[in-house]
């Protein structure tokens, strides 16, 4: 049931994404505009941040 969750989550995240991107091209609305570099900046700290844990969690298991 987690993996459910957490897929979905993800295809969520990256529809999400895309609009925001796709909405760098196109008018969608004011709102978009002011905070659409915000969440872009936000979702790749989000990545990186995983990716780091990710890497730091690996190298823990491998010691032991």
């Amino acid at each position: 049931m987690k993996k459910i969750i957490n897929d979905s989550l993800v295809l969520f995240g990256m529809i999400f994404l895309i609009l925001i991107v796709f909405s760098y091209f196109t008018k969608i609305s004011d709102l978009v505009e002011n905070g659409k570099t915000y969440l872009v900046i936000l979702f790749l700290a989000i990545i990186i941040g995983r990716y780091i844990k990710l890497k730091l969690s690996s190298r823990k298991h491998s010691k032991a």
